[in-house]
């Protein structure tokens, strides 16, 4: 995305300089020249890869926009050290892990394995869109020649790992191709990218800085990768699920080590180790950076001690033999001894986080000063790959603190406080008014106290929403402390913010979910989606029963309209249901993800339709583009 006419945004103010010029001179170059070394290493073909659909003039992956970091110098308006993972994310192409093992990267925000098998590849995760894991196959086929596709496994119910898998599985493969992944992956998948979906797009476009410009006013990069590509997510339940917590499998005359790691980075997550080239595939439990226990565009929160335990009990595996690890996103590490100091560092990061907590928790520290006590001890942050590219320690701290305690900090004052357009009158009104507010708020951010400068203005954009002038300043430090952050997504956070206080919201329609997925999911898993758009106090009253009949599915189901709650039965049609609606599953889709009201003759109706129609009534419009800056 290119610089909008009329930018508004700004350079950085002479205090933020001075901030990023404080963190420059705190870089090691030793760190940063071994970890270029690594990110280098074993590079085979380099590529700036662009990925398009054949009929859409956007690319769903565009490279070329990041060249800008190519820049001999770094500009003010970046941290230092997120302008230098920038680069060494810039590295695109195919690399050699091992004799047998083989990664592209830079292709979309994760990588993608290649294990040479028997009579075929084996690959581990397939990218987030069809589009770019086809590129990636075609890029590595330009190289080795047409090599069939022997088998596929997924690490982890996550998108950007499993989206791409018809694109794999289209390519020259294996008739009957076995696809392996953990324990309840189906279910983990869908359940956490679905039901919350357009909430969690909605809030992504801020965490990924999806509409932001690529330059150095703009996004930079995420940490673990460039962005999201935004290509066709696919899906398939052909899958074999690892159940074991420790399981050897041959695959493609290759031996493959299972252990599954549960709840850590992922709800269903797997770790892999190659015995014969002695590599260990530690999924995305060690990045490159520290990552999120809770990521700003939502989620469950994720167990930090579990995820510890999962990395110790891959030591106790596999640490004896290994000599290179590689994840799903940056680059390897390779090196017995090197690897099993990556791999302790990463494990501590993730037990000090959670027990630091605890023992603030257990002092009667709140939700929101645990982030800012907590102070990592040297023998941690002195590594490169231990600085908070992707997530922070802030962020992470409050995660766990709203594990144990949840959001609430225990003064009776937070229990049930007005509403934020409420408050914030009566803030304006004590302080002064909007204009006394803004005078002193314009002075706080000459001193370069842009948090701060954020917070009151808020209280002025929430009581006054057409306030421009409080919008723009708003904005201001918004950009500031996302011209400071070390954190990609923070950044991104922050500058989204300052670009919708500037210029309103882009707006966006369609599904949320692509066809491919609805495909997979249980019928009683798609008619949910309507039942999470009923309003429930028009239909509290109401009590009814509706059969669906969906017919290019050869799947029926019966519901009910009871107490506010649109409930799914089960798959047989009742004989006392007030009505009886027959339909594609094409109109059915639509229903439940898009604001597209059947049209009449795509719907067969049979009893009473004014029950049919006072469905459709209830059902609540998908809002794509809910404020989020704004009341």
């Amino acid at each position: 995305m290119n610089s909008y006419k009329g930018d508004l945004r700004k350079n950085a103010t002479w205090r933020t300089s001075l901030m990023n010029l404080e963190t420059y001179k705190k870089m090691s170059s030793k760190h940063i020249e071994n970890e270029n070394n690594l990110a280098l290493a074993g590079m085979l073909v380099k590529v700036v890869p662009v990925t398009k659909k054949a009929d859409a003039l956007i690319p769903v992956w565009d490279l070329r926009q990041y060249a800008f970091l190519n820049k001999q110098y770094i500009p003010y308006t970046v941290n230092p050290k997120l302008w230098v993972q920038g680069n060494l994310n810039l590295n695109a192409g195919l690399y050699k892990v091992t004799e047998n093992i083989y990664q592209v990267r830079g292709f979309d925000l994760a990588n993608m394995t290649f294990i040479r098998g028997k009579s075929g590849w084996i690959i581990v995760d397939c990218l987030g869109a069809k589009e770019t894991a086809e590129a990636a196959i075609q890029f590595v086929t330009d190289y080795f020649g047409e090599i069939p596709v022997s088998a596929v496994i997924i690490t982890h119910s996550h998108e950007d790992h499993y989206g791409g898998i018809l694109g794999v599985l289209n390519h020259f493969s294996h008739e009957n191709v076995k696809i392996y992944a953990p324990k309840n992956f189906i279910n983990a998948a869908l359940e956490e990218n679905v039901n919350v979906g357009v909430a969690m797009s909605r809030r992504g476009i801020y965490m990924y800085g999806v509409e932001l410009p690529r330059d150095e006013k703009g996004q930079i990069d995420n940490g673990i990768g460039k962005g999201q590509s935004i290509g066709t997510v696919t899906f398939t339940n052909n899958i074999e699920e690892i159940t074991e917590q420790y399981v050897e499998k041959v695959i493609d005359g290759v031996t493959f080590e299972f252990q599954l790691a549960m709840d850590t980075e992922a709800p269903s997550e797997m770790l892999i180790y190659i015995p014969s080239e002695q590599s260990l595939c530690i999924a995305e439990l060690c990045t490159a950076t520290i990552h999120n226990l809770l990521t700003p565009r939502g989620a469950k929160i994720r167990d930090p001690i579990a995820w510890a335990k999962a990395i110790q009990n891959a030591i106790d595996l596999w640490g004896g033999t290994l000599t290179s690890v590689f994840g799903v996103h940056n680059w390897p590490r390779f090196g017995n001894a090197l690897c099993l100091d990556y791999l302790e560092k990463q494990r501590d990061i993730y037990q000090y986080l959670n027990d630091q907590t605890l023992r603030l928790m257990n002092s009667g520290y709140t939700i929101e000063e645990v982030g800012r006590t907590i102070k990592l001890p040297q023998s941690l942050t002195d590594e490169w790959y231990n600085s908070q590219f992707y997530g922070t320690i802030i962020h992470n701290a409050k995660a766990v603190y709203q594990k144990y305690l949840g959001w609430y900090d225990g003064n009776p004052v937070n229990l049930n406080k007005l509403l934020p357009e409420e408050s914030a009158k009566k803030y304006v009104e004590y302080m002064g008014g909007a204009s006394q507010i803004l005078k002193k708020a314009r002075q706080s951010f000459a001193a370069g106290e842009y948090q701060w400068v954020a917070e009151v203005t808020k209280h002025v954009i929430y009581a006054e929403p057409k306030n421009s002038e409080a919008k723009l300043l708003c904005a201001d430090a918004l950009e500031q402390l996302g011209y400071i952050a070390e954190s990609g997504p923070w950044r991104n956070e922050y500058l989204m913010g300052a670009q919708e206080l500037r210029y309103g919201v882009i707006p966006v329609e369609g599904a949320f979910i692509s066809n491919d997925v609805l495909n997979n999911m249980p019928l009683g898993d798609i008619i949910y989606l309507l039942s999470i758009r009923i309003n429930g106090v028009k239909a509290g009253d109401l009590y009814y029963k509706m059969n669906f009949i969906i017919s290019d599915r050869n799947e029926t189901a019966s519901t009910e309209v009871k107490r506010g709650i649109f409930r799914y039965l089960n798959d047989k049609q009742e004989e006392d249901a007030d009505v009886t609606v027959t339909m594609s599953k094409e109109v059915l889709y639509e229903l439940a993800t898009t604001n597209k009201q059947p049209n009449p003759s795509e719907v067969i109706v049979e009893g009473d339709i004014m029950k049919w129609h006072l469905f459709l009534l209830l059902q609540e419009p998908l809002n794509h583009n809910f404020p989020i800056m704004t009341p």
